[in-house]
């Protein structure tokens, strides 16, 4: 398709996906950054009522760093694998005049291919960092598999 028939000299495309990639991509990994950072700083200034024992505050502490490494991990893993795709895109549209040149469609591919397996790391990172979710994945694991050998 040709945007130049559809949306003339105008700068109106560009714009557009401008505002897609700052509301979409942008704006999220600021939010998401925003977020987990409130959730640490709460975690942190928790008041525990009752006994402080070392064993309590060193299982608080351990889960305190896991959390934090879980947030960071996270909008890291959005962040790489959504703006090389966003910079791809830019490139399309101010540098490749929305043709792709020849030498380019692998990093193409590659950033497309890099973007969408976000999808799949993000879980891999929740299964990584929290034993409630891998307690749950073993969970439904074994409730599928159950059901597999005793059908209804």
């Amino acid at each position: 398709m040709l945007w130049k028939e559809t949306f003339g000299d105008s700068l109106s495309l560009a714009n557009y996906f401008l505002a897609g990639f700052i509301v979409f991509i942008y704006l999220p990994i600021v939010l998401l950054a925003m977020l987990y950072s409130n959730i640490l700083f709460k975690l942190r200034s928790q008041v525990h009522p009752g006994e402080h024992s070392t064993n309590a505050e060193e299982q608080r502490t351990r889960r305190n760093e896991s959390v934090l490494k879980m947030a960071i991990a996270i909008v890291l893993g959005f962040a790489i694998c959504w703006v090389p795709w966003t910079v791809t895109l830019l490139l399309l549209m101010f540098a490749w005049n929305f043709s792709v040149p020849c030498s380019a469609v692998d990093y193409v591919t590659f950033t497309m291919f890099l973007a969408y397996t976000n999808y799949v790391i993000n879980p891999l990172i929740c299964f990584t960092f929290s034993s409630n979710y891998r307690q749950g994945l073993k969970r439904l694991i074994h409730c599928f598999s159950s059901a597999a050998v005793f059908p209804a």
